[in-house]
């Protein structure tokens, strides 16, 4: 029996010696001075359907940002976010050759951006995109405005730093984030995902997660100055999903993909007329933090 004693004493000292699941802290270093590059690439379909008449597009928009780090300060950081290129490849029977537009004036255009935890606290320069692209043309002003509105830069650039834990965690860990993705005069999309830390790689953290997205209406008069006004929608995704890669060492993004597959019906006014859309859109992107500008290899 003492023996039997003994030896489970051994066994219980033994175990106050086994290391515990190491836990990381995932967020972002910056340093005053540095400058990286993100290039995303986004590939989508849509198809729309109305008054029997069936509509399609493919789009691939390939974005390159440069991001200066002016100043650090606890965990407030304020950069300078340039779009150093954009390439715009449409084909199909929608409105690519406006959106292309719009997205090729984006490149050169210049934002100062303050960060806290990952979320956008001010957002500068955005008057002066707008001036921009429309010049002195009132109409293409509020397209500008609906396609790329500034909720919906500032979101983009959270998605680029957020949606990490804001907990040390360790492989199989959770978390939940819920946030709105606008879209201006069109409405916003709800965005609830689960994260799971999966394991650890060659390249870093590896985080993986599932969520749903849900169409929310627009209020107000309509878009493009009342020409066009969403009486309602219905469009869900409930297979939105992706992955991140972070090294938590350098306290960077490597690189990360999602997809996801929207459905579902608008009902719009035109000029006192209703019509009744049927939409798809399946997107995917890829994104990958360099240090230097692809485009000048």
């Amino acid at each position: 029996m003492l023996r039997r004693a003994c030896g489970l004493a051994l066994l219980a000292l033994a175990g106050l010696g086994l290391p515990a699941h190491a836990q990381t802290t995932l967020e972002w270093k910056f340093k005053e001075g540095e400058k990286f590059f993100v290039e995303e690439v986004s590939d989508m379909r849509q198809s729309l359907s109305v008054i029997g008449k069936d509509i399609s597009q493919k789009t691939r928009i390939t974005t390159v940002t440069s991001y200066t780090v002016k100043q650090v300060s606890g965990k407030t950081v304020r950069l300078e976010q340039k779009t150093e290129s954009v390439n715009v490849n449409s084909s199909g029977d929608g409105v690519g050759g406006q959106l292309e537009k719009i997205m090729e004036k984006l490149e050169g255009a210049t934002f100062t951006v303050t960060l806290t935890d990952g979320k956008v606290t001010k957002f500068e320069g955005y008057d002066e995109f707008i001036k921009k692209v429309a010049g002195d043309d009132e109409l293409a002003g509020k397209f500008g405005k609906a396609i790329l509105s500034e909720d919906l830069l500032k979101k983009s650039i959270e998605l680029t730093f957020g949606n990490l834990p804001d907990r040390a965690v360790k492989p199989g860990d959770t978390w939940s984030k819920n946030s709105l993705i606008p879209f201006g005069e069109l409405g916003d999309f709800k965005a609830a995902n689960d994260y799971t830390f999966k394991e650890r790689d060659k390249d870093g953290a590896v985080i993986t997660y599932k969520g749903t997205m849900s169409y929310v209406p627009p209020k107000g008069p309509g878009a493009f100055g009342g020409l066009l006004k969403i009486v309602k929608g219905k469009m869900k995704s409930d297979n939105a999903k992706g992955t991140v890669v972070f090294d938590a060492e350098k306290g960077r993004l490597v690189r990360a993909a999602s997809s996801m597959l929207v459905r579902g019906s608008l009902t719009v006014e035109i000029m006192g007329n209703q019509l009744e859309m049927d939409i798809s859109v399946d997107q995917s992107t890829t994104t990958r933090l360099l240090k230097k500008n692809p485009k000048s290899d």
